[in-house]
């Protein structure tokens, strides 16, 4: 790793583990734009060709989890904006909006001019065909506790969407993803417009966890008691469904994952409760 991608890094890491103030969180957002139609996929196509039939299946699956992670995100803020507590942080969140759906136009792009296929519909079709039961599960837990914000948008429904929301959805079970991808694209082949890609969302989510790792420390610096039993409630129904999913995963899934990820699915649930574990003592969770 290069000397600038070592200091992305661990200033990434730096987002991602410590309160941030507010200010700052919208600062970097200013600092750090890059545009979606910049990345060049020339390369990545003619790799993508070249693949033997399971490796781009492999790829295929690992992209669908990537487009349903960007879509979902990015309809499901909206709710946020409307309940935040302040005009701090609805100002982050409407960054944050902004960062999913540049996220989604680059998936997008990949499906096009990588993987050859063109319009959201059939993209969205494409990457139907290849969603597995246990990401339909995790996305329907999602939706479950964001949806309440509509009719409720009380601090306690607040912060337990934003744990799921930040913590979980973009700090455990995204960046599991990103970790386990990251040396795909060698073992694959020369992809780096994909790489380029991940590294540049990877830095936006790193911020996005970020925010909600400074507004869960804020509340639980304000009510640690109320805050902390919230917060449990989340994590202990998180631990249940991803312990569930291991025990009920496939053979085609499993094959999938070694040939998608490089790993079997208990190497997937073991970073995913290693950032976890992280992301609990990043907001004074655990000690």
């Amino acid at each position: 790793m290069g000397i600038a991608l070592e200091q992305e890094a661990r200033a990434n890491d730096e987002l991602e583990r410590g309160a941030t103030a507010y200010r700052a969180l919208y600062e970097h957002w200013e600092r750090h734009q890059w545009s979606a139609l910049a990345i060049d996929f020339t390369t990545d196509a003619h790799s993508f060709r070249a693949l033997e039939a399971d490796k781009r299946e492999g790829l295929l699956w690992v992209f669908a989890h990537r487009f349903h992670a960007e879509f979902n995100v990015a309809r499901q803020l909206a709710p946020f904006l409307l309940a935040a507590p302040s005009w701090e942080l609805e100002l982050l969140l409407a960054t944050q909006t902004a960062d999913e759906h540049r996220h989604l136009q680059a998936v997008l792009r990949v499906y096009d001019e990588v993987f050859g296929v063109s319009g959201f519909a059939a993209v969205q079709e494409l990457a139907d065909r290849h969603l597995d039961a246990v990401a339909e599960t995790l996305y329907g837990r999602l939706e479950h506790y964001i949806s309440r914000l509509d009719a409720e948008r009380d601090p306690d429904t607040f912060l337990k969407a934003v744990v799921v929301y930040h913590l979980i959805a973009e700090g455990v079970v995204a960046r599991t993803a990103q970790n386990l991808a990251a040396p795909m694209y060698e073992r694959f082949g020369d992809f780096p417009g994909l790489a380029q890609g991940q590294r540049l969302v990877a830095r936006d989510e790193a911020r996005h966890i970020g925010i909600g790792v400074s507004y869960c420390r804020e509340r639980m610096a304000i009510e640690p008691e109320r805050a902390r039993a919230l917060v449990a409630e989340v994590i202990e129904e998180f631990t249940d469904v991803a312990a569930a999913l291991l025990e009920s995963t496939s053979p085609e899934l499993a094959d999938l994952a070694r040939t998608g990820y490089g790993v079997e699915p208990d190497g997937f649930y073991a970073e995913a409760m290693r950032l976890l574990e992280l992301r609990l003592r990043s907001i004074g969770f655990l000690a």
